[in-house]
């Protein structure tokens, strides 16, 4: 199964489906690799998705919410969310970053949540801050038959039999330890990040003996200021994914208007071209739109993708670092 899940067709996405019938219904207990990760065209804006590292750089807290829906349109398509929270902390003379993530993916009759606490140990660089960071969570993957439709245009046919025992099934769902690691580094002209989540390859077995692995998956993220002045700023961008057997890589480029507002347009490799925006519309609260137009194949089967992001910076009474790097980012 691809991780990316951007850069696969939706027949792709039914064979992916139609394998778990057979697995959940086979007695012998067979494996099936996984890897179904959430990614935001926005992730620049909330590193916190992919990299532990990344726990407290703000020097404050930080509470971050994101929602994305693809392929509208088309039935089944992927629904994303992110929630998450963290921040800053000062222990034995030194500082760590501290968080908690919840992740929640609907892929059809696939389900996958992902919950987890983050620790990020921070290092003061001569120009930036770094952070490493520890994952540790539950992964819980559910396959709900009884979400699949038995009929096509209203008939049945030799691929949709209501009575296909393979529809016969009860919900099934199953849970296993996850562990991922990441350094995050930040300065105020740029950023890098490097994370392996799902390092231990964790393994969820289903109540009909099917069992379900995920591969690990790295991702690299960069960027740079490119130009800044009081009016108007540019920034380069980059992300890279992969969990050794596929890859998503996108690049984009923002401008940066008077520390306010941020618009701009970047490229995910034989997937979608996207656009996006967001404003500061207070010192704490950001909103980010980032709206996908697909370039593949089954372009003309959907209007895009939507997707949107919401933090809120807030401040707790504790120490904090007096040497600041602000983000790169309009954040």
């Amino acid at each position: 199964m691809i991780h990316c899940k951007k850069n696969t067709r939706f027949d792709e996405l039914s064979r992916v489906i139609l394998l778990f019938f057979v697995l959940i219904c086979n007695p012998t207990g067979n494996y099936i690799q996984a890897q179904s990760e959430i990614t935001m065209s926005q992730n620049a804006c909330i590193p916190s998705l992919l990299n532990p590292g990344s726990a407290g750089k703000t020097g404050s807290y930080q509470a971050v919410g994101a929602f994305k829906k693809q392929w509208v349109g088309i039935k089944g398509a992927p629904q994303s969310s992110f929630l998450g929270v963290n921040g800053e902390v000062a222990f034995l003379k030194s500082f760590h970053g501290v968080g908690a993530i919840v992740t929640h993916d609907v892929e059809g009759a696939l389900t996958t949540m992902n919950i987890a606490a983050d620790y990020s140990y921070h290092i003061e660089l001569d120009k930036g801050l770094l952070g490493l960071g520890l994952r540790v969570g539950v992964l819980n993957t559910a396959f709900k038959p009884s979400e699949l439709s038995t009929v096509a245009n209203g008939l049945e046919d030799d691929y949709h039999q209501s009575s296909d025992p393979l529809l016969q099934g009860s919900d099934e769902s199953a849970s296993a330890f996850d562990v991922g690691l990441g350094a995050f580094y930040q300065s105020s002209k740029s950023y890098l990040g490097l994370s392996v989540l799902h390092l231990t390859a964790p393994e969820m077995e289903m109540n009909s003996g099917a069992r379900i692995k995920r591969r690990p998956l790295m991702n690299m993220a960069a960027g740079r200021k490119l130009r800044e002045n009081a009016s108007l700023g540019f920034e380069a961008r980059a992300n890279l994914m992969t969990d050794f057997s596929s890859t998503e890589i996108d690049v984009s480029l923002l401008a940066n208007l008077k520390s306010k507002v941020t618009v701009g347009v970047g490229y995910r490799f034989q997937d979608a071209v996207f656009f996006q925006v967001g404003a500061n519309l207070s010192s704490t609260f950001f909103v980010g739109y980032d709206y996908d137009l697909c370039v593949t194949d089954f372009s003309s089967q959907t209007s895009g993708g939507h997707e949107i992001i919401l933090t809120y910076n807030f401040s707790v009474d504790i120490e904090r670092r007096t040497k600041r790097y602000k983000s790169v980012r309009i954040l």
